[in-house]
Order: C-alpha cells, then sequence, then structure tokens
C-alpha cells in the first residue's frame, strides 16, 4: 500500500476508535444552523474582513508604485479603491491608479482570484462615501458600476458553484444600474423593506451605505406616480423620510433631491392648496425661492431637465402669505387681532415681488419659536428699525415700480413710496446685501410720496379704510385682487355667511350695491338703519 495512503488509514483508525464526542448534539438541528451560518458569514459571506489601516497602507503603497507585490496586496487594494484620504483622495479620484487597479482585478487567470478581485471591489462600491465625493471620485465610483456591472455577467457564464452572496447579487443586480433601489422603492412606500432587507443581509451592505440614501431617493420616486389622492396622504411620512427624522441619515444632497421631487409633483396636482409642511422644508432644504432663484432653478426642474417655474412659483406665493401673515400676526402691536389688515394684505400676495421686514428691538431679540422660525423663513429679507419705539416694527413690499410701506403700532400711517424715487437711505439698506442693515423710521415715511393713508372707517358714508385704500391704490398699482375688500365691520358682520355680492364704484361716481335682493330680505332693517336703501328688486344701494 502506498505509504501515504497507509498513514491515512492508520489516522482514522485511531479516530474512530476513540468513543464519539458528545453524541447528544448531533440531533441539535438549531446548533447545526448556526454553525452553518457562521461558515458562511466567515468563509462564503459578501464582507471581507479586514483592518483598515492595512488597507489604507496599502492603498498608500499602490499610490506611490503603482503597482503591488502580491494577490494579498492587490485583494487590500480593490477593498480601498473607494475610502478617502482626510483630504478626499481615494484611488477612484484618480484616473491612472483606478484603471491600473482594476485592470489587475480583470487580469486574474485563477478564476477563485478573479472572483476573490469582485467581491473586494464590490464591497468598495457599496461603502464608497458618495455624498462626500467630489466630480473626479463619482466619475470613477460610475465607472467601477459599469466594470462590476459587465464582469457579474462574465462570472456567471464561468462559475459551476456560486456562493450565496453572488446569487444574492444576481437577485438584486439593479444594484449596479443608474437606478439602483427603484425596484425597492414601490414596496417601501407601502411599509415592507423584505427586498431591501434581502438585498443587504446577502450583500454585507451597511446602515451607513448610500444604497440606504438611494433606497429614499427610489421611496421618493414611488410616491411621485402615485395619483393625486395617494401623493397627498403619503405626503406628511415622506418629508419625514426626506429630511432624515424616520431613522435613515440624509444628507444634504439627497435632501434637495426629494424636497425637489416632492414640490414639483405637488404643485402638477390638480389642487395644491397651501401645505405648510411642503413649505416649510422647500425653503428650509432648498432655500428661498425669490432670493435663491438660481438653486431652485438648478434642482427643482421637470422631467426634461427645463425648471419648473410652476413649482417655484407656487412655493413663492405660500412664502409670501405666510411671512405677510407673520407680520400682522407677530409684529403688529394688534397681533392675531389685526386681522383686517391681515385679510388685506393677502389679497396682494399675488402682486409682491418683494418684501423686506424691519424689526424693532423687541422682535430682534424675541427666541420664542414662533419668531425665530419668522427671522428663518425672512432670512435675507431682514432689516433693524431705528428711531422708534421698541415694539415697532415695518412691512415693506414692492410692488411692480412702487413700494408699500405698513407699520406694527398704531397711530402709524400706510405710505405709497415710487421706486425709482426712494430716499437713498432706503435704496441702501434694501440693496445691501449685508447680514445686518439698519433703516432709521423717518426714510420710511419721505414726504416725497404718492400718498398716505391711514386706516380709518367712515362709518357714515359705509366706507371702511379698506375701501377707502382700495380706491386710491388700485389705479396706481395696476392690479385687480380676486377677493373683495372688506366693507365697514357693522355691513360686514350683517354679510357674515350670507351669498352676497358686494360691488363698489363710489370711486368712479357709482354707488355701493348689494345682492340678490331676495337674500336680504331677512336683514332690511338692519341695512335700512345704515342708510342703505333698497331699490325694487334691483337689491339695496348706498349712493
Amino acid at each position: 500500500m502506498i505509504p501515504a495512503l497507509q498513514q491515512l488509514q492508520s489516522g482514522l483508525h485511531r479516530v474512530f476508535a476513540a468513543p464519539a464526542r458528545h453524541p447528544d448534539t448531533w440531533f441539535d438541528t438549531r446548533g447545526i444552523e448556526l454553525a452553518k451560518e457562521k461558515v458562511i458569514r466567515d468563509h462564503g459571506g459578501a464582507s471581507i474582513a479586514v483592518d483598515r489601516r492595512t488597507i489604507m497602507a496599502s492603498v498608500e503603497d499602490f499610490r506611490r508604485s503603482g503597482k503591488v507585490p502580491s494577490f494579498r496586496e492587490l485583494k487590500y487594494v480593490c477593498l480601498g479603491v473607494g475610502s478617502m484620504d482626510s483630504r478626499g483622495w481615494c484611488i477612484l479620484s484618480d484616473e491612472r491608479l483606478r484603471r491600473a487597479a482594476i485592470g489587475l482585478a480583470d487580469s486574474q487567470e485563477a478564476l477563485h482570484r478573479k472572483l476573490r478581485c469582485f467581491q473586494a471591489l464590490l464591497s468598495a462600491y457599496f461603502s464608497f462615501p458618495l455624498s462626500q465625493a467630489d466630480a473626479n471620485a463619482e466619475a470613477g465610483w460610475k465607472e467601477l458600476r459599469a466594470w462590476l456591472h459587465r464582469q457579474r455577467l462574465i462570472l456567471l457564464g464561468k462559475l459551476d458553484n456560486r456562493p450565496q452572496w453572488f446569487d444574492g447579487l444576481d437577485r438584486h443586480a439593479e444594484l449596479l444600474t443608474d437606478k439602483p433601489c427603484d425596484k425597492f422603492g414601490p414596496d417601501l412606500l407601502r411599509g415592507d423593506p423584505a427586498g431591501l432587507n434581502d438585498a443587504r443581509s446577502c450583500l454585507a451592505i451597511e446602515a451607513d451605505s448610500w444604497v440606504m440614501e438611494a433606497a429614499v431617493l427610489a421611496q421618493m420616486r414611488a410616491a411621485a406616480r402615485l395619483d393625486d389622492r395617494r401623493f397627498k396622504e403619503a405626503l406628511p411620512s415622506l418629508l419625514q423620510i426626506a429630511t432624515g427624522q424616520l431613522g435613515v441619515k440624509v444628507g444634504e444632497r439627497l435632501k434637495i433631491k426629494c424636497i425637489a421631487l416632492l414640490v414639483s409633483r405637488y404643485a402638477k396636482s390638480s389642487a395644491a392648496p397651501e401645505h405648510p409642511g411642503l413649505r416649510d422644508a422647500s425653503v428650509g432644504v432648498i432655500g428661498n425661492p425669490w432670493l435663491r432663484r438660481a438653486n431652485w432653478d438648478a434642482h427643482v426642474v421637470m422631467d426634461d431637465g427645463r425648471p419648473d417655474q410652476q413649482a417655484r412659483e407656487m412655493v413663492f406665493g405660500w412664502l409670501k402669505g405666510r411671512l405677510i401673515q407673520d407680520f400682522f400676526e407677530l409684529l403688529s402691536a394688534e397681533g392675531a387681532g389685526d386681522r383686517r389688515r391681515l385679510a388685506y394684505w393677502l389679497r396682494f400676495a399675488p402682486f409682491v415681488d418683494d418684501m423686506w421686514f424691519a424689526l424693532g428691538p423687541y422682535a430682534q431679540s424675541r427666541n420664542d419659536s414662533s419668531f425665530r422660525e419668522f427671522r428663518d423663513r425672512a432670512k435675507g429679507r431682514l432689516l433693524d428699525l431705528e428711531g422708534t419705539t421698541g415694539d415697532n416694527n415695518a412691512f415693506v413690499m414692492r410692488i411692480g415700480p412702487y413700494l408699500a410701506i405698513e407699520f406694527g403700532s398704531k397711530g402709524n400711517a400706510f405710505f405709497l413710496l415710487e421706486w425709482e424715487k426712494l430716499p437713498r437711505a432706503v435704496s441702501n439698506a434694501l440693496s445691501s446685501g449685508r447680514a445686518r442693515e439698519s433703516i432709521d423710521i423717518f426714510s420710511l415715511k419721505p414726504r416725497a410720496n404718492v400718498f398716505k393713508k391711514s386706516h380709518m372707517d367712515a362709518p357714515t358714508a359705509l366706507k371702511s379704510w379698506e375701501q377707502k385704500f382700495d380706491d386710491d391704490l388700485l389705479p396706481v398699482l395696476g392690479v385687480n385682487p380676486d377677493e373683495r375688500p372688506a366693507c365697514v365691520p357693522d355691513l360686514e358682520k350683517l354679510l357674515n355667511g350670507r351669498d352676497i355680492v358686494v360691488v363698489d364704484t363710489r370711486a368712479n361716481g357709482g354707488s355701493l350695491k348689494l345682492t340678490p335682493d331676495d337674500k336680504l330680505a331677512p336683514i332690511a332693517r338692519q341695512l335700512s338703519a345704515l342708510g342703505m336703501v333698497r331699490r325694487s328688486t334691483r337689491g339695496w344701494f348706498k349712493e
């Protein structure tokens, strides 16, 4: 008998002659499964456990020489192609070294070595810090992705016994495309992460991998394909996901992509009423659409890549309305009680081209959440108001070629100025671009004005200050708000809740007219007491 076989036979006799060890564990199926999982994890899983310092040392040697002395060093270099140093450099950002490393992996003749290099490069692909990459590194990462995609198909045809991680990659081959997680999007939107979890488990994808961010974006894309009703129902939770409030860390670039996608989709809805959560997320993440228009137009785009003007103007309109509300609820002396001025100026929001807020010391120093949120929304358009009481503030609106100015404290008239004839101090303050700029209240009240008006009703004439303002303002500004101005409070209370048409042409020599006549019958006595006259079935009139 051959000596080697004799040696084997002798060894087997010795082993089997001894009594069996722990026979009670032979039928422990749970223990067997755990042992199997450990073997797969240690020897057949997608992850390759190597100390980072060892990898970086090999990367540095390769950076200097462009060569690897052994296959082990090549494996370490493959693992480290995406590892960045303190300056953001990595092999993937260096075209020469990147192609040298991939070329060395490609040139391996032994199939098991080729597979090992592929595995190492796949690990580097998933662990690449994409959110921190510059243009060169990202281009290298995309080149690696294309190589992995091609190489997977080659290996698929050559491998007789594929490791489990390779079968997992076969199930989730989309991860090697430019839409890596789109197939997971609909399931994630329904709250089912099973597919994504399977990919992460079999391919050893860590929680901080770019794959998790891609899954977030895929969920947003899936939501954008929903009909209006289902999209709006999902929007609150989508905003939480997009801003990183539901567990997955979301980088700034991804936040912008997600919010841009959501706001663009919302603007396409058949009805798009103001959505405060979307408004605040849009302004907070992308920026103020009228101060950072270039930024908006670069990120919030339509399917053909053109700026989504509809979405930008939608958010701009919301923001103007919110800031007008902020002024008259937070910065007016009457606070939430200043409902009439708020209602009046909200009618002009579509015509406001720009706005500024000059804050007195009180509003500047208030630190409660409502004031902090207002200052964040108005960032870039805040001024310090000087020469007045601490609780006074000014609201400045540019409407076409005019500047409209309201003040917070009682006793201050409204001023309308011509933009081209502004006092130098006002013009300089509004256009300085500095983070902090001050303006004196008296420069906002120049003698050279188009007109100034007080907020005084004319009860006898049955004319509210809102109607008087409209008489003078609308012809000058050349605008026509959709909503009518409020009548004097006594008349407005009578009309409240009734489907009454109010037409006031007194500024042009006409009359105040209320119709239809039949719906005014229950309040005929009160209308008469206010000085209105009924004319047959034509309605009620006040000359």
